[in-house]
Protein backbone atom coordinates (compact mmCIF):
# COMPACT_ATOMS: atom_id res chain seq x y z
CA UNK A 1 0.00 0.00 0.00
CA UNK A 2 3.04 2.29 0.04
CA UNK A 3 2.33 3.54 -3.46
CA UNK A 4 -1.46 3.42 -3.39
CA UNK A 5 -2.98 6.48 -4.99
CA UNK A 6 0.41 7.84 -6.02
CA UNK A 7 0.23 10.99 -8.13
CA UNK A 8 2.13 14.21 -8.70
CA UNK A 9 2.04 15.80 -5.24
CA UNK A 10 0.72 19.30 -4.65
CA UNK A 11 3.20 21.74 -3.14
CA UNK A 12 2.54 24.31 -0.44
CA UNK A 13 5.21 26.99 -0.17
CA UNK A 14 5.70 27.59 3.57
CA UNK A 15 6.91 31.16 4.21
CA UNK A 16 9.01 32.32 7.14
CA UNK A 17 6.93 33.73 9.95
CA UNK A 18 6.89 37.51 10.22
CA UNK A 19 6.19 38.49 13.80
CA UNK A 20 4.97 36.02 16.36
CA UNK A 21 2.03 33.66 16.78
CA UNK A 22 0.45 32.61 20.05
CA UNK A 23 -0.99 29.14 19.40
CA UNK A 24 -4.36 29.73 21.06
CA UNK A 25 -6.70 28.99 18.16
CA UNK A 26 -7.71 32.61 17.66
CA UNK A 27 -5.99 33.22 14.28
CA UNK A 28 -5.84 36.94 15.01
CA UNK A 29 -2.17 37.57 14.19
CA UNK A 30 -1.27 39.65 11.09
CA UNK A 31 0.36 36.70 9.30
CA UNK A 32 -3.03 35.16 8.55
CA UNK A 33 -4.42 38.23 6.82
CA UNK A 34 -1.12 38.84 5.02
CA UNK A 35 -0.82 35.34 3.51
CA UNK A 36 -3.24 33.59 1.20
CA UNK A 37 -4.54 30.41 2.84
CA UNK A 38 -4.66 26.99 1.23
CA UNK A 39 -8.29 26.30 0.28
CA UNK A 40 -7.93 23.42 -2.18
CA UNK A 41 -9.65 20.77 -0.08
CA UNK A 42 -11.87 18.03 -1.52
CA UNK A 43 -14.10 15.17 -0.38
CA UNK A 44 -11.91 12.06 -0.47
CA UNK A 45 -14.91 9.91 -1.40
CA UNK A 46 -16.15 12.21 -4.17
CA UNK A 47 -13.80 15.04 -5.19
CA UNK A 48 -16.60 16.72 -7.15
CA UNK A 49 -18.90 16.95 -4.13
CA UNK A 50 -19.11 20.24 -2.20
CA UNK A 51 -17.31 20.34 1.15
CA UNK A 52 -17.47 22.84 4.02
CA UNK A 53 -14.95 25.62 3.55
CA UNK A 54 -11.55 24.87 5.02
CA UNK A 55 -8.58 27.23 5.11
CA UNK A 56 -5.08 26.27 6.20
CA UNK A 57 -1.76 28.06 6.71
CA UNK A 58 1.77 26.95 7.55
CA UNK A 59 4.72 29.11 8.63
CA UNK A 60 8.22 28.32 9.77
CA UNK A 61 10.75 30.15 11.91
CA UNK A 62 14.05 29.36 13.59
CA UNK A 63 11.96 28.23 16.55
CA UNK A 64 9.61 25.81 14.82
CA UNK A 65 6.59 25.21 12.57
CA UNK A 66 3.14 26.75 12.97
CA UNK A 67 0.13 25.16 11.25
CA UNK A 68 -3.40 26.56 11.47
CA UNK A 69 -6.86 25.61 10.18
CA UNK A 70 -10.06 27.63 9.92
CA UNK A 71 -13.06 25.30 9.46
CA UNK A 72 -16.64 26.13 8.59
CA UNK A 73 -18.98 23.91 10.59
CA UNK A 74 -22.25 25.18 12.10
CA UNK A 75 -22.44 22.32 14.62
CA UNK A 76 -19.06 20.74 15.41
CA UNK A 77 -19.29 17.26 16.88
CA UNK A 78 -16.68 17.43 19.61
CA UNK A 79 -16.10 16.90 23.31
CA UNK A 80 -13.71 18.38 25.84
CA UNK A 81 -10.33 16.65 26.21
CA UNK A 82 -10.76 13.50 28.30
CA UNK A 83 -7.19 12.33 28.80
CA UNK A 84 -7.77 9.38 26.45
CA UNK A 85 -6.46 10.31 23.03
CA UNK A 86 -8.57 7.63 21.34
CA UNK A 87 -11.62 9.71 22.28
CA UNK A 88 -10.61 12.06 19.44
CA UNK A 89 -11.41 9.42 16.83
CA UNK A 90 -15.22 10.01 16.59
CA UNK A 91 -14.92 13.82 16.71
CA UNK A 92 -14.69 16.67 14.22
CA UNK A 93 -10.99 17.34 13.79
CA UNK A 94 -8.12 18.47 11.63
CA UNK A 95 -5.07 16.34 10.96
CA UNK A 96 -1.45 17.00 10.01
CA UNK A 97 0.79 14.18 8.80
CA UNK A 98 4.54 14.69 8.16
CA UNK A 99 6.79 12.22 6.35
CA UNK A 100 10.28 12.31 4.86
CA UNK A 101 9.06 10.64 1.68
CA UNK A 102 11.54 7.78 2.07
CA UNK A 103 10.10 4.31 1.67
CA UNK A 104 10.16 2.49 5.00
CA UNK A 105 10.47 5.70 7.04
CA UNK A 106 7.81 6.51 9.65
CA UNK A 107 5.33 9.30 9.23
CA UNK A 108 4.09 11.41 12.13
CA UNK A 109 0.47 12.30 12.79
CA UNK A 110 -1.26 14.88 14.97
CA UNK A 111 -5.06 15.03 15.06
CA UNK A 112 -6.68 17.98 16.86
CA UNK A 113 -10.41 18.01 17.62
CA UNK A 114 -12.69 21.02 17.55
CA UNK A 115 -12.48 21.48 21.33
CA UNK A 116 -8.73 20.89 21.55
CA UNK A 117 -8.40 17.18 22.30
CA UNK A 118 -5.30 15.67 20.68
CA UNK A 119 -4.45 12.25 19.29
CA UNK A 120 -0.81 11.95 18.21
CA UNK A 121 1.07 8.91 16.97
CA UNK A 122 3.64 7.78 14.46
CA UNK A 123 3.06 5.11 11.85
CA UNK A 124 4.57 3.13 9.02
CA UNK A 125 2.93 1.97 5.83
CA UNK A 126 0.59 0.23 5.95
CA UNK A 127 -1.33 1.30 9.11
CA UNK A 128 1.33 0.16 11.57
CA UNK A 129 0.59 2.57 14.42
CA UNK A 130 2.61 3.56 17.48
CA UNK A 131 0.37 5.52 19.85
CA UNK A 132 3.22 5.96 22.31
CA UNK A 133 4.80 8.73 20.24
CA UNK A 134 4.20 12.43 21.00
CA UNK A 135 6.09 15.46 19.60
CA UNK A 136 8.10 17.05 22.40
CA UNK A 137 6.86 20.52 23.23
CA UNK A 138 3.83 20.52 20.89
CA UNK A 139 1.34 23.29 21.70
CA UNK A 140 -2.08 22.92 20.02
CA UNK A 141 -5.29 24.75 20.77
CA UNK A 142 -8.75 25.03 19.25
CA UNK A 143 -11.34 27.77 19.59
CA UNK A 144 -14.96 28.19 18.60
CA UNK A 145 -15.84 30.84 16.03
CA UNK A 146 -19.10 31.86 14.44
CA UNK A 147 -20.06 29.04 12.11
CA UNK A 148 -17.20 26.76 12.96
CA UNK A 149 -13.89 26.32 14.75
CA UNK A 150 -10.20 27.13 14.34
CA UNK A 151 -7.05 25.27 15.33
CA UNK A 152 -3.44 26.40 15.80
CA UNK A 153 -0.49 24.08 16.43
CA UNK A 154 3.16 24.87 17.08
CA UNK A 155 5.90 22.25 16.68
CA UNK A 156 9.20 23.37 18.26
CA UNK A 157 12.50 22.91 16.49
CA UNK A 158 13.62 20.13 18.82
CA UNK A 159 10.55 18.05 17.96
CA UNK A 160 10.96 18.56 14.22
CA UNK A 161 14.65 17.73 14.28
CA UNK A 162 13.92 14.57 16.26
CA UNK A 163 11.47 13.65 13.48
CA UNK A 164 14.11 14.38 10.82
CA UNK A 165 12.68 17.65 9.43
CA UNK A 166 15.28 20.44 9.11
CA UNK A 167 14.19 24.05 9.50
CA UNK A 168 15.99 25.91 6.72
CA UNK A 169 15.09 27.54 3.40
CA UNK A 170 14.71 25.03 0.62
CA UNK A 171 13.81 22.11 2.86
CA UNK A 172 11.03 19.95 1.47
CA UNK A 173 8.88 17.64 3.57
CA UNK A 174 5.98 15.43 2.56
CA UNK A 175 2.82 16.54 4.34
CA UNK A 176 -0.84 15.61 4.57
CA UNK A 177 -3.55 18.07 5.60
CA UNK A 178 -6.89 16.49 6.38
CA UNK A 179 -10.20 17.02 8.11
CA UNK A 180 -12.88 14.69 9.51
CA UNK A 181 -16.31 16.32 9.42
CA UNK A 182 -18.94 14.47 11.48
CA UNK A 183 -22.65 15.27 11.63
CA UNK A 184 -22.72 13.87 15.19
CA UNK A 185 -20.27 12.28 17.61
CA UNK A 186 -19.43 8.83 16.34
CA UNK A 187 -21.41 9.27 13.12
CA UNK A 188 -20.14 8.73 9.60
CA UNK A 189 -17.64 11.47 8.69
CA UNK A 190 -16.94 13.24 5.46
CA UNK A 191 -13.21 12.82 4.92
CA UNK A 192 -11.71 16.02 3.55
CA UNK A 193 -8.20 16.21 2.10
CA UNK A 194 -5.76 18.58 0.45
CA UNK A 195 -4.46 15.83 -1.88
CA UNK A 196 -6.89 13.25 -3.28
CA UNK A 197 -5.22 9.86 -2.74
CA UNK A 198 -7.56 8.26 -5.31
CA UNK A 199 -8.10 5.17 -3.22
CA UNK A 200 -11.22 3.02 -3.56
CA UNK A 201 -12.37 4.24 -0.14
CA UNK A 202 -11.08 7.32 1.73
CA UNK A 203 -7.69 6.40 3.16
CA UNK A 204 -5.01 8.90 4.20
CA UNK A 205 -2.48 6.31 5.32
CA UNK A 206 -1.02 5.90 1.84
CA UNK A 207 1.75 7.74 0.03
CA UNK A 208 -0.68 9.30 -2.42
CA UNK A 209 -2.37 11.32 0.34
CA UNK A 210 0.76 13.43 0.95
CA UNK A 211 1.63 16.68 -0.75
CA UNK A 212 4.85 18.63 -0.21
CA UNK A 213 5.79 21.47 2.13
CA UNK A 214 8.55 23.64 0.69
CA UNK A 215 10.18 26.05 3.17
CA UNK A 216 10.88 29.36 1.45
CA UNK A 217 13.52 31.98 2.21
CA UNK A 218 13.07 35.32 3.86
Amino acid sequence: MFGAGAQGPATLRVPPLAGAVTPDGSLDEPCYAANTPLTAFVDAADPKAPVPATRAWAFWSDDGLTVAFDCNDPSPAAAAPSGDEKDVDPQDRVELFLWSGKEGAPYYCVEIAAKGAIHDYKARFYRKFDDGWSPEGLVAKASAKKGGYAVEAFFPRRALEAMGFPLRPGSTWRAGLFRADFDRLGGTPTWITWVDPRTEKPDFHVAGAFGTFELTGR
